[in-house]
């Protein structure tokens, strides 16, 4: 999964933090790895769902980089079901989106997939930071949801945050990581804002080690 570079797309001193939490999960290279998959996959039949995924959110767009059932590679946040459940780190349990007129509008449920039912639960990075979702959602109407779904997610969402964070995972995208955590040094350096060069070389320090590199 590839999002834009901070050198070239400016960002605000919460968006460039959070784009440093998310190099720093491992959660941008999941795309590439089969172990994460199977977990979705797993996810998928343990919730007798069609489709279930990851999500980050990022320069305006909530993008998927593991995804089961549909083929989408990002979503404008605008458009997603996920945005909500990111703000407010609020998990959420949607049995019949149709019913629902904050939902019902939405082209995943009016439009061609014709979504029902949608469930998701936050995830979180290093100081807080808020990355996205682990979710799932199908196109019946399921009551369920309402008490299985979020135990169900959350159990999943630690799986994968660790898994995400394991120093194998962390070595074979390192390069990467650290690459990406430079370059938002380098822009809040140009920026002067020395606050947020400090933050993120603090986000540097606490993954280095898992990565087998070494920063500038």
């Amino acid at each position: 999964m590839t999002i834009p570079d901070s050198d070239s797309v400016p960002l605000s001193s919460e968006d460039a933090l959070r784009r440093a939490a998310l190099f720093a999960s491992g959660l941008l290279a999941l795309r590439d790895s089969p172990r994460f998959n199977e977990l979705i996959q797993e996810l998928s039949r343990t919730m007798d769902v069609p489709i279930a995924g990851v999500s980050v959110i990022d320069s305006g767009f909530c993008w998927l980089p593991v995804l089961h059932g549909v083929d989408l590679d990002s979503v404008p946040l605008s458009e997603s079901l996920c945005a909500g459940v990111v703000e407010t780190q609020i998990p959420m349990a949607e049995t019949d989106l149709p019913a629902n007129p904050e939902f019902a509008d939405n082209r995943f449920v009016a439009g061609p997939l014709a979504l029902r039912a949608y469930a998701a639960v936050p995830m979180r990075g290093v100081q807080g930071a808020k990355l996205g979702t682990v979710f799932v959602a199908d196109q019946r109407v399921r009551p369920d949801f309402a008490h299985r779904a979020i135990p169900q997610l959350e159990r999943a969402t630690t799986r994968i945050l660790e898994e995400a964070s394991s120093p194998h995972h962390m070595r074979r995208v390192g390069r990467t990581t650290v690459e990406g955590l430079e370059s938002l040094i380098r822009q809040a350096t140009r920026d002067g804002d020395d606050a947020l060069v400090t933050a993120i070389d603090r986000v540097m320090r606490e993954v280095l080690p898992l990565t087998g590199m070494r920063g500038i």
